[in-house]
């Protein structure tokens, strides 16, 4: 007996849709951005997910009630442009047969939405301060990057794997025939949030479903980690003077190459 449960709270409208999907991971950037997008288009919730493989807690709202852990699905349907169905959640499956179970499930609800195009939403880490970061992609057919290049995503990275739903979904959106993108934002990894690279992440997401958006509480974030990351790069130099140095002096950052 599975796990896992989709429970749909409310009948579909959106008909052909683009499937979006972006949850907890590094730098929150996945789920911050569709958690953004959805609000800030008044999207209608119109079902979750639960599963036994999400971490064993619940989170209390700033009312002090309590909020089971699960994703959220929501819908948008547009007259003049194609609908949208996102997946945001607070959370991902906590062991490996649990991402597989969860993966499963959400292709599932992309075929029974009738998605005829997937996005999911990603953070890098590279485990260093990371001022002006890039949005990379990765793609389930190499000719799709001619398509999505347009929106600033840049091909040209290091990037060589994908974990967690975000490349989960794409490989097996690619062995069930569908074709789609993991937009990647760059971010240091030790960042719980990081609504810098979020923006840029938003802008990209935003051209592709042509949308228009306002950043007004974003840029406040924004400036605020940008204060963040001042402050952990001159603590990172101090730190390099000392005992983390390498051959040539500078200090060595752990390995936070995870996608999420």
């Amino acid at each position: 007996m599975g796990k896992t449960t989709i429970k749909m709270t409310a009948e579909q409208e959106t008909e052909n849709p683009i499937f979006i999907e972006g949850l907890a991971g590094v730098g929150h950037i996945g789920r911050n951005t569709v958690s953004f997008v959805a609000e800030s288009m008044e999207a209608r919730k119109i079902g979750e997910i639960h599963s036994h493989h999400f971490p064993p807690y619940a989170i209390v709202s700033d009312e002090k009630t309590i909020n089971t852990i699960k994703n959220d699905i929501y819908e948008i349907k547009r007259e003049d442009q194609q609908d949208i169905v996102f997946l945001e959640g607070n959370a991902q499956a906590n062991n490996p047969e649990g991402h597989h179970e969860v993966t499963d499930k959400v292709m599932d609800l992309v075929e029974t939405v009738g998605a005829t195009e997937l996005v999911t939403v990603g953070g890098y880490g590279t485990g260093d301060v990371v001022e002006e970061p890039e949005v990379m992609g990765v793609t389930t057919e190499e000719d799709l990057q001619d398509k999505y290049g347009e929106y600033d995503i840049t091909f040209d990275h290091d990037v060589d794997q994908v974990v967690g739903v975000s490349g989960l979904l794409l490989g097996l959106a690619q062995e069930r025939g569908y074709e789609g993108i993991c937009i990647l934002g760059e971010t240091p990894g030790f960042l719980l949030s990081d609504p810098k690279s979020t923006e840029e992440v938003i802008k990209v997401v935003q051209s592709i479903i042509d949308a228009d958006l306002d950043y007004t509480g974003l840029d406040e974030k924004v400036e605020e980690s940008q204060e963040i990351l001042k402050k952990i790069r001159n603590l990172k130099k101090k730190q390099g003077q000392g005992k983390g140095q390498n051959q040539d002096g500078k200090g060595q950052a752990p390995d936070l190459g995870y996608i999420g």
